[in-house]
């Protein structure tokens, strides 16, 4: 895994959440969070793994809250976050 395959990841990511229909106000509040935070990573040159910490966070916190009603978006968040952890964020 290196950092080009990391942010294509991100880019499917980021193409899926922004199609996602939310339940509820909690929901739709946190994925746009990730949607704005995975912009803010996408944007950027170049990243350090440290850029990619709070990322993390907030996947683990959005597969918490997501997986019964979005099954498909935490299977992917999945992926980013096992990709984060072999990047050793």
């Amino acid at each position: 895994m290196n950092n080009e395959e990391l942010r294509a990841q991100l880019e499917h990511l980021h193409g899926e959440l922004s199609q996602t229909e939310t339940v509820d106000a909690h929901q739709r509040d946190l994925l746009k969070t990730l949607e704005n935070d995975i912009q803010d990573l996408l944007s950027r040159e170049q990243n350090q793994p440290h850029h990619y910490r709070t990322l993390g966070e907030r996947l683990n916190e959005a597969v918490a809250h997501l997986e019964a009603s979005h099954p498909q978006i935490t299977l992917l968040m999945r992926r980013a976050i096992d990709s984060l952890a072999y990047l050793g964020v």
